[in-house]
């Protein structure tokens, strides 16, 4: 049974990864920041700055494969705190790569990059299209790829997967289908007038179900080549008024609209959607959950919350 040691399980998308690899068969060394550590579960704790601890966990775990999702992973939150950004996005990724480097066996190292290198956006984005780095997040998430390439010139078996926008149950209220998920839960239960308050619209995304990207980056730990980069992206793009659109239809109280400058967010991209069919050909995965599904569980979600 092989060893699968990830970073970051306190956040959305490593709680799901957990899961989906345990689902799997794998053996899950599940590691967490230590002050989000969960008070239930068999999550260690570990901070990728402390490179020190980072390799104290890795030696105890003799992992075969590391998922790197640690890290900073707000847009907005990068902005108000690059520092942070950089040091955790980029230093963590060091630290971590080093303390693979002095395991004593061979180990696939899998660094959960971003869409958000291609601040240009667009439609149907390959690998190729140009790098655009419109904030300090896509600047840390870019850098830390370039130390991913740099350890593969030393012969490591590094994979870099940029994954698009995706979402589900669990994500926090700062994203935009969650907060409008927990606006319209509240508007049900009268805990809030009958009116949602949004940034721009217009702006389309792919909104991937979050259990659609969890099994494919379960398919990268035997299929992907080494050293290449690969999108994780359905090339379908729904624009956030389609969500609303949807959530009206499902909405037990109806609700109208409002537009708030404060939350459209500068530099942001209009469009990104991507290509994913490297991805797609190396491993036969094609995503499952049509977005009315995702939209509807996100509510659910909600609606059980508030």
């Amino acid at each position: 049974m092989k060893v699968v040691f990830v970073t970051g399980c306190e956040g959305f998308v490593g709680s799901y990864l957990v899961k989906a690899l345990r689902e799997s068969l794998y053996k899950v060394e599940a590691t967490c920041y230590p002050l989000l550590l969960p008070k239930e579960g068999t999550c260690k704790p570990l901070d990728v700055l402390n490179p020190d601890m980072t390799k104290e966990a890795l030696k105890e775990s003799e992992p075969d494969v590391v998922f790197h999702l640690a890290a900073v992973s707000s847009v907005s939150k990068s902005i108000r705190d690059a520092a942070l950004t950089y040091d955790t996005n980029i230093m963590g990724t060091v630290n971590l790569l080093e303390a693979v480097k002095g395991l004593e066996k061979k180990v696939r190292f899998i660094f959960i990059s971003t869409c958000e290198v291609y601040g240009d956006g667009g439609g149907d984005i390959t690998e190729d299209a140009p790098i655009v780095l419109n904030n300090p997040y896509a600047v840390s998430k870019y850098a830390a790829e370039l130390v991913c390439r740099d350890y593969v010139r030393q012969g490591f078996d590094c994979v870099i997967l940029r994954a698009f926008t995706h979402t589900g149950p669990g994500q926090a209220r700062g994203f935009v289908l969650p907060h409008i998920a927990a606006q319209v839960a509240e508007i049900e239960k009268n805990k809030r007038p009958p009116l949602v308050e949004l940034g721009n619209i217009d702006v389309m995304r792919e909104f991937m179900n979050i259990a659609d990207v969890m099994s494919a980056y379960v398919k990268a730990i035997d299929v992907c080549e080494a050293g290449r980069v690969y999108n994780v992206a359905s090339g379908q793009g729904y624009s956030i008024r389609t969500a609303v659109d949807i959530y009206k239809e499902l909405a037990k109280t109806p609700f109208e609209v409002k537009t708030q400058p404060s939350k459209i967010r500068p530099n942001d991209t209009p469009r990104l959607i991507g290509n994913g069919k490297r991805f797609m050909e190396a491993t036969g995965w094609q995503p499952q959950y049509r977005f009315e599904k995702t939209i509807e569980d996100l509510l659910n979600y909600w609606r059980a919350k508030v």
